[in-house]
């Protein structure tokens, strides 16, 4: 069983833009004299800010990928936990993705489409930049199939039959 979670580099990258403008606020209302009223409004939306990144830190540090021997498994949520399950043997294509600032982090996206009606698409987002995660999850895939006797043809107009 192998666990993914989207990297703190993912959430730095994400939420970059708010660091910054919290770091501005906070130096404006220490350096500059401004009235009293404007610093604590200054302080509110700063700290508010602060909130909502945090916030979306604890989302994502509470996302877990997990690949099983037969399935993979999603686990996501701070109060309320969803878990997601998909069988292997449903996946039939493998997605890799990266912008230039995720590849400049070592970061990837891998995207499974199966055909589980739930679940056609399951993104793992913000994992580290591995060669070995695709390579891992086709071979646990084959396995599962051969495993299950699964047989796919395609369609010549389009989908599998």
């Amino acid at each position: 069983m192998i666990t993914l979670q989207p990297t703190l580099r993912y959430w730095l990258m994400t939420n970059a833009l708010w660091v910054i403008v919290i770091s501005l606020l906070f130096l404006t209302v220490l350096i500059l004299r401004l009235e009293w009223y404007l610093k604590y409004f200054l302080g509110i939306v700063a700290m508010t800010l602060v909130l909502l990144t945090g916030w979306n830190y604890l989302v994502l540090r509470n996302i877990y990928y997990i690949i099983d021997i037969e399935q993979i498994i999603i686990k996501r949520g701070v109060f309320n936990r969803t878990t997601d399950y998909m069988e292997l043997y449903r996946v039939y294509d493998y997605q890799k993705s990266q912008n230039i600032i995720e590849a400049a982090l070592g970061l990837m996206n891998v995207a499974l489409l199966s055909r589980d009606l739930s679940n056609p698409k399951v993104i793992f987002m913000g994992i580290a930049d591995d060669d070995n995660v695709i390579p891992l999850i086709r071979q646990r895939v084959e396995t599962e199939k051969q495993r299950k006797n699964v047989v796919e043809f395609n369609n010549p107009f389009g989908g599998f039959v």
